[in-house]
């Protein structure tokens, strides 16, 4: 699989997206704690205008 360079809004936007999670990750329990501090990294790293981020 090659990886490509996009910019966050556009690995995130369109309905043609499916976000599928492994089986052995299916058992983690993402509590709003969990949310939020995600939610916070992507803000950052938006704000941070990093060139180069690996997700």
């Amino acid at each position: 699989m090659k990886g490509e360079a996009k910019k966050l809004i556009e690995f995130l936007d369109g309905s043609d997206k499916r976000f599928v999670i492994p089986v052995y990750q299916r058992n983690y329990d993402w509590r709003i704690e969990n949310c939020k501090q995600l939610f916070d990294d992507l803000i950052n790293l938006i704000k941070s205008k990093q060139k180069n981020e690996i997700i």
